[in-house]
């Protein structure tokens, strides 16, 4: 893989993160988005768990929420043909895990 091709699922991968991060909101969701003639359908899922916190007021504490653990899937890649790249999705699902 020479350092133009890296350089380039790089940045795709950094726009998808990018995305989770201000976009979804940790909200689940499926997403698809563009990079220079590519289209990634992306899945992300958090998993949250309620925890006791804060302060006790009078013997009570408050319940709040903890993100334990999210997922990020690239499920596919393809060009504007229409054809699929199973290796580019390959490459970004291991640089964004």
């Amino acid at each position: 893989m020479n350092t133009t091709i890296r350089t380039e699922l790089h940045t795709f991968a950094k726009q998808i993160a990018e995305y989770v991060t201000f976009d979804c909101k940790g909200e689940p969701q499926g997403f698809e988005i563009e990079h220079n003639g590519y289209t990634a359908f992306v899945d992300y899922g958090p998993e949250y768990r309620e925890v006791r916190g804060g302060d006790s007021y009078c013997g009570i504490w408050e319940i709040a929420i903890e993100l334990v653990s999210e997922y990020i899937t690239v499920a596919a890649v393809w060009d504007e043909e229409g054809n699929e790249y199973p290796k580019i999705a390959e490459a970004l699902q291991v640089l964004l895990n």
